[in-house]
């Protein structure tokens, strides 16, 4: 797209009532319309134009809707589909399947189904693309740490200690990379706040084993409250949950960052109620923030008995943060 803030819908259809509806329909401030009546008007579009979704009739004066959209995906191969046809032959259904579409919809179309779903589909092409580039940014940075991971060991011989504390370092960022990466795909496919905190207690699950946590987002007066418990094997109660957040609020609004924190070791900071639970009990937070100074939810880890949160988690809990903050924002 010529302008990254505006997503680009091509419409094709040669029947200019059609047209009018679908225009009517999916005007909006951040949609840039492109209407064409034909397969070849539509592919000359494509040719010059990024397009994100298209919307076309399956039957065109000149040739089939589904023409346009296997030309489209020679260069972009998961832009959106959205096909129209006047019946449901079992031919027409089952050449819209073949080339893979988001939706079918015969006439008379159900504008608020369609509108509802070119939104849902911008939105999960934009953040696939999203994805896409960070991604490769991800690689950039890994090519990067194997060149000087080379370097490095060329002076091995005089360097010995310090060149290999600097590969451990390196590869524990690369191995944090591929781990957030596999988040990132996890929130990508997210359709709530429940999916997007179940893939970061998961994920900690997976890394180092059992773990507790408590999902918070801040309500209509920016008010952080709680919204989902999660644990092995099972959460902890809701009044456990409140006293032992109560602390991590208020820090996080003094200092909205990454914190680990040995709550045995300071329990006056909490409610006598659950001091004697405190001992050996680490916590971790992580606050989503998915713009500078936009505080929007709150995720706290906590973990008992022999296997403490380190300093390898805290780090993958600041890498993960942001981009969980934004799939709870793309949510709302």
């Amino acid at each position: 797209m010529s302008d990254t803030s505006r997503s680009c819908v091509l419409i094709v259809d040669d029947d200019p009532n059609i047209r009018e509806l679908l225009t009517d329909a999916l005007t909006a401030d951040d949609v840039e319309l492109v209407v064409t009546d034909s397969v070849g008007q539509a592919q000359s579009v494509a040719a010059e134009m990024d397009i994100d979704l298209v919307v076309a009739d399956l039957y065109l004066s000149d040739g089939l809707g589904t023409d346009v959209i296997g030309q489209l995906r020679k260069t972009a191969a998961d832009v959106p589909a959205v096909l129209i046809t006047g019946c449901d032959e079992a031919d027409a259904m089952a050449l819209a399947t073949r080339v893979g579409l988001v939706e079918v919809m015969t006439k008379p179309l159900d504008m608020a189904r369609l509108q509802q779903t070119v939104r849902k589909n911008l939105d999960l092409h934009h953040a696939r693309a999203r994805s896409h580039h960070r991604t490769l940014r991800l690689r950039d940075l890994a090519r990067e740490m194997n060149i000087e991971r080379k370097m490095a060991n060329e002076h091995l011989e005089t360097t010995c200690a310090d060149l290999t504390a600097a590969y451990k370092s390196l590869s524990g960022q690369m191995a944090l990379q591929q781990i957030v990466l596999g988040l990132q795909n996890d929130l990508v496919a997210a359709k709530s706040d429940d999916d997007v905190f179940r893939s970061l207690f998961q994920l900690f699950v997976k890394r180092s084993g059992p773990v507790n946590g408590i999902a918070m987002v801040c309500d209509e007066d920016a008010q952080l409250r709680i919204i989902g418990r999660f644990g092995v094997p099972s959460p902890d109660g809701l009044p456990f949950c409140r006293a032992l957040v109560a602390p991590m609020v208020e820090r996080t609004l003094e200092n909205p960052e990454c914190l680990l924190l040995d709550a045995g070791a300071d329990p006056s900071k909490f409610s006598p109620s659950i001091q004697k639970y405190l001992p050996g009990l680490t916590i971790l937070t992580m606050p989503l923030i998915p713009e500078p100074g936009e505080l929007i939810g709150l995720v706290v880890l906590y973990r008992k008995g022999e296997q403490p949160f380190t300093d390898m988690d805290c780090a993958l809990a600041e890498m993960a943060a942001h981009p969980a903050a934004l799939a709870v924002r793309r949510n709302d």
